[in-house]
C-alpha cells in the first residue's frame, strides 16, 4: 500500500483497498492520518468515525435500590403474571396489561417505572 497520499481521494482509495483486503487495522490507521490532514472532509470523517476503536464506558454509580426489589417481585409473582406486561416501581406492582402499548396507555407517564414482559 502507498504511504504517501496527495489528496482526500488518495486516502479514500487506500482505506477502501485496505477494507477490501480485510485489513481493518490499516484502514483505521489511514483514516486517522487522513483526518489529521483533512479535518473537515466529510467522507474522511465518516470513515474515521466508523473505523474508530470502540469506546467503553463504565458506570460506577450504585445500582438503584428498586432494581433488586423489582427483580424480587418478578421472582415471587412470575407465575401469576406470566404472559403479561407489568409496571413496577420499587418492587410494587403499579399495573399490568396484555401488551406494552396497553400498559403505557394505562400509566401515561412512565418515567421512573420499570416495564417488562413476564415470561
Amino acid at each position: 500500500m502507498r504511504t504517501q497520499y496527495n489528496s482526500p481521494e488518495d486516502f479514500i482509495s487506500a482505506i477502501q483497498t485496505a477494507l477490501e483486503c480485510g485489513d481493518h487495522a490499516t484502514a483505521q490507521q489511514i483514516s486517522t492520518q487522513a483526518t489529521e490532514n483533512y479535518p473537515h472532509h466529510k467522507q474522511l470523517l465518516k470513515y474515521a468515525h466508523v473505523l474508530a476503536p470502540p469506546k467503553i464506558s463504565i458506570d460506577k454509580r450504585p445500582l438503584h435500590r428498586d432494581t433488586q426489589a423489582n427483580q424480587n417481585w418478578i421472582k415471587e409473582n412470575r407465575n401469576e403474571y406470566k404472559g403479561q406486561w407489568v409496571a413496577l416501581r420499587n418492587g410494587q406492582l403499579l399495573s399490568s396489561a396484555s401488551s406494552a402499548k396497553e400498559l403505557i396507555e394505562q400509566l401515561g407517564d412512565t418515567k421512573g417505572i420499570f416495564l417488562t414482559a413476564i415470561y
